[in-house]
């Protein structure tokens, strides 16, 4: 059995550890093929949103910086362990806020 591999950020990029994903009405749109702004290969990962820790930064990337705690919506992708994001969409959660209650607002 082989272990999985766990994917490396590239240029402008993150890996984000997932803490939560939203679920969401969107999602359930997608799933039948009826959201506008998403026509990508089936099948694919749900999750329109998340919330996680920035694991490992590409290159390039001066912020987040590792450890921070980020916010994105990605439209898809979010009910996954791990996510490789662009690094300017993600929103700073401040500190304190938790995880699951940061990725509904």
């Amino acid at each position: 059995m082989s272990e999985p591999t766990i994917p490396n950020p590239g240029a402008g990029e993150v890996r984000i550890k997932v803490l939560a994903a939203g679920t969401g009405f969107t999602d359930s749109f997608i799933r039948r093929g009826r959201y506008p702004d998403f026509k990508g290969p089936l099948p694919f990962t749900p999750g329109y949103d998340l919330v996680g820790v920035v694991e490992k930064a590409g290159p390039d990337v001066v912020l987040p910086r590792e450890g921070q705690i980020v916010a994105d919506l990605c439209v898809v992708g979010g009910y996954a362990q791990y996510a490789i994001r662009p690094a300017r969409f993600l929103v700073p959660v401040p500190a304190g806020v938790d995880a699951a209650e940061a990725v509904c607002i």
